[in-house]
Parts: structure tokens; C-alpha cells; sequence
């Protein structure tokens, strides 16, 4: 409390001292000072980060980097200019209004008062929109102006002591709504600003793409007394000029039956009237409010590197965003997602920007330039025009850029795997056990990789995929998945024809179908040994090639429709995958090193351990094989849900 009312006696003083110049001052040189002030203000006050914010998700890929900072600089200054024309306003007469103000469309509204019917002037925080009290009330017109009340009591009874200096009148939000109904049967007119966030109790519309909640029982107002809604803007042309525009009336329809459809109606269309006017003169409108506080919309931005397993765990940690939202009550459907594969010129230049983005944390001067430098033109271009609140990125080669986007649009971000930089750097890093990350509160620890098979998923595309086998349903069926060369295990060519060979044997000794897929990273020569092996084979149901066609929801459709799972150990999101599923799951690697790094034999000693997956040799394939699936059930491996929580954790931190 003592803190509010020292406040409160600090802005009251410097509001009464600039009041005093306003007035001893020149008008003309009042305003430069103040559009000079408020240029100053601009790079010292937080709201920047606002203003930028909101005009990135509304101008993203339209305009550049330095045209959003340009209006921001522009809006604040009016701003700032828009006060000491409110200080101004004792000293205003109607010659003022006239040398400086022109109108347009009020015409419309004289009617309406002269036959008594009261107006409703529906305005934006837009140009110089306190100015328009002063400009009514000096033409003959006092407005009642219904206003929100500030938490300063005595510099909140000084500003409205401005307003209502030459006649207006003031309503503060939450008096009864009868005091608005009485002057508007009285004839009066009634001004109300319709941009604020209304919160989630608002009605809410389109307003640059996203759900944005708006004040409502404008709608009902004129509907109770037969008042006219007239959109209306004030413009500012020069220093000391403006224009007024009222728009024609929005028309509201009478029936009480459909009050909400009515409110809606009537709020998104002076919505979309203010946007149309904003688009014509962004730097009128006052960014740095914050508009979109309670919308529901979410916008996540996935980086892929290009590699189908990294892509798919952002899917995952996008998924469980989505099941997150759904738990507190939002529609699916208000998360939005672009993904964008991300393309360096050169390993050079991938290297050189990941170590500008750790050193700057992201923000690195004349980073648009350098994006360009160090992207493939499209690629920058998509990344420059992408909005997001929550960027989401695999693999360690994509931290830089995930930092890059994080800074550019205020936005929380996440990593998939251990990133190279600091984890600190990140609102959530999400990992596998086997990355060997100390806990912390931003670091969520996983059992397995991340993985987008469910049980819905499984379903959903084992149907699909059985469509086009054209077989019968109550066959046993193994699924292959197959991997490629990694940094450290490389296929070895009689390996992985043993291999092979003993999947075969064990298909035709217990009747059991083969359903096969390659990945990306398959070598070209592994996977011309598929085709020459499998490719006519009768007990080979499916044979996909995903380097020649890399169908979509082929692997949860391969697990889901199969009975056991064979998996290349080298790829762990493929047995990450697998495991997710609960079904059998058996693990080779037709390599001499078959297990590779240290981290990846942990991974697989703990999916043993844990999960009942076996490991076996390739000559001991058949033998495996043949006993898992003659098991009357399989032996399904335990269920691994923990996983779901930790990442719904994760989702929570962002969200």
C-alpha cells in the first residue's frame, strides 16, 4: 500500500509539472518534445518487447526486421505526443479543432442526434484516441466515455479531470450498466474503446490471425436502446494535424434469441475494420499494449535437420503440447505448427553461426544478415517470416538456430537430445537418460528417446496400412525395421546377409509374414540387398524403400499390424519406437561393432533390463525369431508410460 501511494503522489506531481509546461509551452514545440521523449523511451522501456512481439505475429514474412522496430519507435512516440495533447486540452478551443482537425463521415452521426437516439462511438486505441474527447466536446457533441479506472487513485481522478474539462463525462468500468443505458436513451453519445484483452471472459474474434478476446455488451447496449454503432479512427497526418474517419454504422440485429451471435458479429466486424486501418497505418496503433494476453492460440515452430528420427521426436514433444492444452480446456485445433527444415550453405557456416548464437545467446547483431549469409535463400526466408511462441529442435546442430528464433520472437523454446550449449540457454531440454544430463528444473529426463507412436497412432495406421496388403487379418506377422550407418557403426555386408537369410528362415518355418522398411540413412548398397533379398519373396507382405518412397506413418503402421518387431539396434529412436509400443521386440545390428558408443550400449543393456527387449547376435536371429513368435501371445514387453509424464512435464514449463 505504501508503495501505491508513493507512486501515486510521484505520478500525480510529474503529471501536474508536464501539465504546467504543456500550457507555457509552445504547442508545437510541446509536441516535438514529446515525440523526441517518447523515441528515447522506447529503447530503455520493457514494452518494446511487446510491441515487437505483437508485430511479428502480425507482420511476420510481410515485413523486416527493421520496418517492425521502425513502427514500434513510431507508435511509442505517438504515444507520448497523444499525452501532451490530453495535458493540452484546458487550453484547447473550437478554433484549435478547426485549423487542425479534418472529418470524414461524421455527417453520418448528426442525424441520429438531432432525432435524439443515442450513438455509440466504438473506438481503438489508434492515433491520437484521447484527443477525439476534447475534439467532440468543443464541436458541440460531449461524449460519455466509459474508462477503465487506474490503480493510482489521485493520478486517476487528475486524468479524468482532463477529460471532463470542457463538458465530457466519465463512466469507470464496473459502475452499473444502467448509467450507460440512461444516456444513451438520453441521446448522448457514448464512447468506447473496443481493442483492450477482455480476458477469458471476453467475446472473442479475429484479429490478425489470432482468437482475440474484445470487451463485449456493445451489442447489447444498442440492441436495448436503439443507439448506432459508428466505428471511428482518428489519424495523425502531421505534427499538429489528424483526421477523423467514421466508418458507416455496423448494423446489429434485434433478436435477443441470438445476443451472442450478435455481440460476436458485431465485435469482429469493427475487429476487422480496425485491422484493415492498421495494416494501412501500423505505426498509428499502440503496439505495446498487449492485445493477444488471453488468446488461445499457440504457435510452435519446429527446426528440422533434416533427419526423420529428430523430426519425429519434436512430434512428440508437440504432441504432448497438444494433450497438455486439451487438459486445460482448449480445442486441439488453437495449436498451430510450422515446421521448417533447416539448410546450411556449409558445414563452415553451420559451425560459425551455432558459436555467434551460444556467444549471444541468440541475439546477434545484424543476425537477419548473417541468417541469410549462412541459410540456403528459401530456408532463411521461411525462418525470417515464421512467428512463434514455443520453438522446438532436435539434435545438437540446430541449438544456434533454435536460440536465434527463441530471441527473435519472445518465445519459449526447447530442445530434443543435449544440445552443445549450455542447457541453461533453453526453457526445456529434454533427454534420454543415456545423454548422461544432471537434473535440473528446465532438464526433463526420458528412459527412451522421444517417440510418436500411441496406441491411437498404432491403431489408426495399422488399419491403413492393412487396406493395401489385400491379405488375410489373422496371420502372424514380423515386423523389420531397418536402419543405417552412423558415425561409429557401418554395416557390414555378411552380417547383414546372415541377417536376412535367418529373418527368412524364421518367416517360412512358422508361416509368419515379413513386413520391411528401410530409413533415409539406409547406405544405397543395404538397400539394393533388401530389394534383391526380400523384393520377391513370397513370405514378404511389404518391402518399403523410404530413400525411393518414404511413405508416410509406415513404421506405427509396420509395428502396429505386426505380432514381434525386429529393430536395427545403431538407430535407438527406431527401438525407442518399437518398445513404445508394447509389442515383442527383438534387437540386432549387422555391424562388427554392433553397439557403437558407450551411451548407445547403455540404452540397450537398459531397454533389456527394463523393457524385455532381447539382443541377439545376427547368426542368432532364427532361433529368436522362431520362438517368439510361436509364443501363443508374444511377449509383449512392459508398458513404458513414464516417458508420457516427463514430457507432459516439459509441456507444462512451456505452455
Amino acid at each position: 500500500m505504501k508503495k501505491i501511494l508513493f507512486e501515486d503522489a510521484f505520478i500525480l506531481n510529474s503529471a501536474k509539472t508536464a501539465r504546467w509546461l504543456v500550457h507555457f509551452l509552445p504547442f508545437r514545440l510541446s509536441l516535438f518534445i514529446a515525440k523526441c521523449v517518447g523515441g528515447t523511451v522506447y529503447f530503455f522501456t520493457k514494452r518494446r518487447r511487446v510491441a515487437y512481439k505483437n508485430l511479428r505475429a502480425a507482420f511476420a514474412g510481410e515485413k523486416s526486421k527493421r520496418e517492425m522496430k521502425r513502427i514500434a519507435r513510431l507508435s511509442m512516440e505517438g504515444l507520448a505526443m497523444g499525452i501532451v495533447e490530453l495535458l493540452k486540452f484546458p487550453d484547447m478551443d473550437r478554433a484549435t479543432v478547426e485549423r487542425h482537425v479534418r472529418f470524414e463521415g461524421t455527417d453520418q452521426i448528426r442525424p441520429r442526434i438531432e432525432e435524439g437516439k443515442g450513438v455509440i462511438l466504438l473506438a481503438a486505441h489508434f492515433g491520437s484516441w484521447e484527443f477525439m474527447n476534447a475534439i467532440a466536446s468543443l464541436i458541440g457533441y460531449p461524449i460519455v466515455g466509459l474508462a477503465r479506472a487506474q490503480k493510482h487513485p489521485r493520478s486517476n481522478e487528475f486524468l479524468n479531470s482532463l477529460r471532463t474539462c470542457r463538458g465530457n463525462q466519465v463512466i469507470q468500468k464496473g459502475i452499473p450498466v444502467r448509467e450507460i443505458l440512461k444516456a444513451l436513451r438520453a441521446g448522448r453519445i457514448v464512447g468506447i474503446i473496443g481493442d483492450q484483452d477482455a480476458g477469458k471472459t471476453g467475446t472473442f474474434v479475429n484479429f490478425f490471425g489470432r482468437s482475440s478476446s474484445s470487451p463485449d455488451g456493445v451489442a447489447a447496449f444498442a440492441a436495448k436502446t436503439g443507439a448506432t454503432v459508428f466505428p471511428v479512427f482518428m489519424f495523425r497526418t502531421g505534427l499538429l494535424s489528424h483526421r477523423v474517419e467514421v466508418e458507416a454504422p455496423i448494423r446489429v440485429s434485434e433478436d435477443s434469441a441470438e445476443e451472442g451471435k450478435r455481440e460476436r458479429a458485431m465485435l469482429q466486424s469493427f475487429a476487422d475494420t480496425l485491422e484493415s486501418k492498421i495494416r494501412k497505418s501500423p505505426e498509428q496503433w499502440l503496439w505495446a499494449h498487449r492485445r493477444w494476453k488471453s488468446t488461445p492460440d499457440r504457435f510452435v515452430l519446429i527446426l528440422s535437420d533434416g533427419k526423420a528420427g529428430h523430426l519425429n521426436q519434436s512430434f512428440a514433444l508437440f504432441e504432448a503440447l497438444k494433450e497438455e492444452r486439451t487438459s486445460q480446456g482448449f480445442s486441439p485445433q488453437r495449436l498451430h505448427l510450422k515446421t521448417i527444415e533447416i539448410r546450411f550453405k556449409s558445414r563452415a557456416s553451420k559451425i560459425l553461426f551455432n558459436a555467434l548464437c551460444v556467444l549471444f545467446q541468440g541475439n546477434i547483431p545484424f543476425g537477419d544478415t548473417l541468417l541469410r549469409c549462412v541459410l540456403e535463400r528459401e530456408c532463411a526466408q521461411q525462418l525470417t517470416g515464421a512467428y512463434a511462441d514455443i520453438v522446438i529442435s532436435s539434435g545438437s546442430s540446430l541449438a544456434g538456430v533454435n536460440l536465434w528464433a527463441r530471441t527473435e520472437n519472445y518465445a519459449k523454446s526447447a530442445v530434443v537430445m543435449k544440445p552443445f550449449a549450455s542447457p541453461r540457454l533453453f526453457d526445456a531440454v529434454i533427454v534420454p537418460s543415456h545423454d548422461r544430463m544432471s537434473p535440473a528444473e528446465n532438464v526433463f529426463i526420458t528412459e527412451r528417446t522421444l517417440s510418436t507412436v500411441c496406441e491411437e497412432t498404432l491403431k489408426t495406421e495399422a488399419e491403413r496400412l492393412f487396406k493395401t496388403l489385400k491379405t488375410p487379418r489373422g496371420r502372424k506377422r514380423i515386423g523389420f525395421l531397418l536402419g543405417g550407418d552412423t558415425e561409429r557403426v557401418k554395416f557390414d555386408k555378411p552380417l547383414l546377409e546372415k541377417s536376412l537369410e535367418n529373418i527368412q528362415r524364421a518367416c517360412k518355418e512358422s508361416g509368419a509374414a515379413l513386413l520391411a522398411t528401410s530409413s533415409r540413412r539406409t547406405p544405397s548398397w543395404v538397400d539394393q540387398a533388401l530389394k534383391d533379398t526380400l523384393g520377391n519373396a513370397p513370405d514378404c507382405e511389404l518391402l518399403v524403400i523410404a530413400s525411393e518412397s518414404n511413405r508416410e506413418g509406415i513404421v506405427p503402421g509396420i509395428v502396429g499390424l505386426s505380432d514381434l518387431v525386429v529393430v536395427s539396434g545403431e538407430s535407438l529412436s527406431m527401438v525407442s519406437e518399437a518398445v513404445s509400443s508394447g509389442k515383442p521386440v527383438v534387437v540386432f545390428t549387422p555391424a562388427v561393432d554392433g553397439a557403437g558408443k558407450a551411451k548407445a550400449r547403455e540404452f540397450l543393456d537398459r531397454m533389456a533390463r527394463r523393457y524385455g527387449v532381447k539382443l541377439v547376435q545376427p547368426d542368432g536371429l532364427y532361433e529368436v525369431l522362431l520362438r517368439e513368435i510361436r509364443s501363443p501371445n508374444g511377449v509383449p514387453s512392459k508398458s513404458a508410460s513414464g516417458d508420457l509424464e516427463v514430457l507432459r512435464a516439459a509441456a507444462r514449463r512451456l505452455l
